[in-house]
């Protein structure tokens, strides 16, 4: 890559790398159940979460219960890295009397989920800027989806889903590159595309349907490209897909007895196990209000807490124009409007105490391929309806994303604009001062609203370098 990029690229994943540390977000029972496998695997050397499922910052109702022992029903993905980072840090605790359990939470939350969202969201520029040749449009559309969408509250918290997000994107990136580039490409580049679509399946199992879509544009490309053996594509990718596979079925065996016995088919919760039973894992056929309340209901619908991401509609319409990408669109749209499809289905498709549809996380980044390619005069109204959409996840970042799910049950009968989860919970919240663990209050002694200052400055400053230096680029090797 051009210098300039690299050093782009760079802003790009410091400053996210800023801003998913500046604020924590506790994610309730289900980052608790896997918080209680970390600790237990590095604490006690056990799979069993008996010590920690009904204790203080650990406790959950998100677990697994078989052979009079309980354990954490999720997948084990962003567990196994947890608990990699963590032996290291519990060693220190036993060193030196320091880091407590809640600091560690912080800690794990920021390096397990954080720091990949960076990553990804650094990749995302990269290839904003290779498919437009303009920086300063490549860097507004990866702030509005890194920042203006659910990728961004997520990041600040153990859930799964912006996990699973940032090693599908990245897994994404380096297919993309290898149709691109392939002069640039090595054996363990192979490896590490099939490690990373391996993990995020281990670590969101309904993510299967957008590494399908990966797989199929995979093949498509090699393929059909006489530069590349056939043998080390296949061979090098499923070998490292298939390590986080067998790792997550031996841990099945381990735990529940057999190899494809999940936590999930053995839930504590009565109603949960029942539901879970129901359909596959939980996932019944398409329902359209279902599909209406996850993306225009103002409730908490994707397109109103994010509505800049209508402009994809239009982008989807101009990137048909560049015959060189159409792959790339057909592949957006497909896990797109899949995904939301399917998951319009799930029995418990609202999250449960979330902000949005939590389970829609996976798919976010893949709308950069969509907006990058919107017309530049429509660039302001973007720009204006983009600024909304990160002004009020910054206010769901800063508040709580834990948001009641009581209006489920109602939300047919509440009138369009009578509860929001934006507005009608977490601006509240901030109203009564109720704002979430941040740099500003913890370092800096700020409080309330003032501790949102170094957060926004460090915003502005970034952006204002890119809109002074806006000119396009040329991306080559």
């Amino acid at each position: 890559m051009p210098r300039q990029v690299r050093k782009d690229a760079l802003i790009i994943f410091c400053l996210l790398a800023f801003v998913y540390a500046y604020f924590y977000q506790d994610s309730g029972w289900n980052g608790n159940s896997r918080f209680g496998l970390i600790f237990a695997v590095v604490r006690e050397g056990r799979l069993t979460i008996d010590s920690f499922h009904n204790k203080g910052d650990t406790k959950t109702l998100d677990k697994a219960y078989f052979n009079g022992h309980y354990y954490s029903d999720k997948a084990i993905g962003p567990s196994l890295v947890g608990a990699v980072l963590y032996a290291p840090m519990y060693w220190v605790k036993q060193t030196f009397n320091r880091l407590g359990q809640s600091t560690a939470k912080i800690i794990l939350t920021y390096l397990v989920i954080g720091l990949p969202s960076a990553i990804a969201g650094s990749l995302l520029y990269i290839l904003c800027l290779y498919l437009s040749g303009s920086r300063l449009r490549a860097f507004l559309v990866t702030l509005m989806i890194t920042l203006g969408t659910m990728y961004f509250p997520y990041s600040l918290s153990f859930f799964s889903h912006q996990f699973s997000s940032s090693l599908l994107f990245s897994a994404f990136f380096m297919i993309f590159f290898l149709k691109e580039k392939p002069e640039i490409w090595k054996n363990w580049h192979f490896f590490l595309i099939g490690l990373l679509l391996g993990m995020a399946l281990i670590s969101e199992y309904p993510t299967a349907i957008i590494i399908l879509a990966l797989v199929i544009y995979y093949f498509t490309i090699f393929w059909g490209n006489p530069s590349y053996r056939r043998f080390r594509p296949i061979g090098l990718t499923m070998l490292g897909g298939a390590i986080p596979v067998l790792l997550q079925l031996v841990y099945n065996k381990l735990c529940f007895g057999n190899f494809l016995s999940t936590g999930y088919a053995n839930l504590s919760n009565p109603y949960f196990n029942s539901s879970m039973g129901q359909g596959v894992m939980g996932i019944h056929l398409p329902d359209l209000k279902v599909l209406f309340y996850m993306t225009l209901h103002p409730t908490m619908g994707l397109f109103w807490e994010s509505p800049f991401l209508l402009f994809s509609i239009i982008g989807a319409v101009f990137i048909f124009r560049e015959r060189r990408y159409r792959m790339e669109a057909i592949l957006a749209i497909w896990i797109i409007g899949s995904y939301l499809v399917i998951m319009s289905g799930y029995y418990m498709w609202w999250g449960g105490y979330s902000l949005g549809p939590r389970h829609l996380i996976p798919m976010l980044p893949f709308f950069c391929i969509l907006l990058i390619f919107i017309p530049k005069r429509l660039t302001w109204p973007f720009v204006v309806l983009g600024l909304v959409s990160i002004g009020q996840m910054i206010i769901a970042a800063a508040s709580d994303i834990n948001v009641p799910d009581t209006m489920v049950d109602e939300i047919a009968d509440l009138g369009f604009f009578q509860y929001s989860h934006i507005y009608s919970y977490c601006l509240q919240q901030l109203e009564k001062g109720k704002f979430a663990w941040n740099l500003g209050q913890q370092f800096l002694g700020l409080k309330t609203w003032s501790s949102l200052i170094p957060f926004l400055v460090v915003i502005g400053g970034v952006t204002f370098f890119f809109f002074r230096k806006s000119s396009d680029a040329k991306f080559s090797t």
